[in-house]
């Protein structure tokens, strides 16, 4: 009798135990559920393809169908689709991480340009500063927040699903920045934002600034120029800096 007692508390308490574990896990899972959900109404993380159509090809606008078209390849090899033939010929990715909730900054990283150098975009609207991380160089750059150009990022993610949807024309015009590294490398890191500072600190860090046409094209040499390009809502903003020799990165990473 008092065997089949033990025997039967021992189940019970077996059972109290797996319900335990149970609802533990349902309870954790829901939790988890609802943080992640939650997290991707804050947070917006995608791909997107933009075309990069040079001067001697500038056609204007390309709508969003017709572009996702050619992303995905399934416009036939044989079209004579000028517009679309450069497309598909000049295209490039960009992944994107957008602070939806409090819209201080978006990233924007372009990791495969066959016409300049990868780098990653950080704009950063609470200290109105952009920081351009070069992937190749293992260096950063520093400029002001251009807000005619690059939209914050609930606007942008609102653009990016019309592209999708194919609701928008994608205006291709290149507006082109000319920049020269400013020396020596920045030391304080305080008034260039957290999420900047985040990326950069642990790399030779550098501001850029502005040049005139004429001054560009007196400093211009192929050997020490490079080019960034990103598309941030208005227009593809190709950066040119003269002198990146300037700049001298950090050591490459494995």
């Amino acid at each position: 009798m008092r065997a089949r007692r033990v025997s039967t508390t021992t189940t019970l308490c077996v059972f109290i135990t797996a319900f335990l574990v149970l609802a533990t896990g349902i309870v954790g899972g829901v939790y988890l559920y609802r943080q992640f959900t939650h997290y991707k109404l804050r947070h917006f993380r995608g791909w997107c393809g933009v075309p990069y159509v040079s001067d001697s090809e500038k056609s204007g606008r390309v709508h969003g169908a017709d572009l996702l078209r050619a992303h995905d390849g399934s416009l036939r090899p044989e079209s004579s689709n000028p517009i679309m033939d450069s497309v598909r010929d000049n295209f490039f990715q960009e992944q994107f991480d957008l602070d939806l909730e409090f819209e201080q900054y978006e990233e924007i990283e372009v990791p495969d340009f066959t016409h300049g150098r990868r780098g990653r975009f950080i704009h950063d609207f609470a200290v109105n500063k952009t920081g351009i991380v070069d992937m190749d160089g293992q260096r950063c750059f520093v400029m002001p927040l251009n807000r005619t150009l690059v939209l914050p990022p609930h606007s942008l993610f609102d653009l990016i699903v019309r592209m999708r949807a194919g609701y928008y024309e994608v205006d291709t015009e290149i507006v082109r920045e000319r920049m020269r590294v400013v020396t020596p490398p920045i030391l304080d890191f305080r008034d260039l934002g957290y999420y900047i500072a985040r990326e950069c600190s642990s790399l030779p860090t550098y501001r850029l600034e502005r040049m005139t046409n004429a001054v560009y094209k007196r400093s211009l040499d192929a050997k020490h120029h490079a080019t960034f390009v990103e598309f941030a809502g208005h227009n593809i903003v190709q950066l040119d800096i003269a002198n990146i020799e300037a700049a001298v990165g950090g050591p490459s990473r494995a």
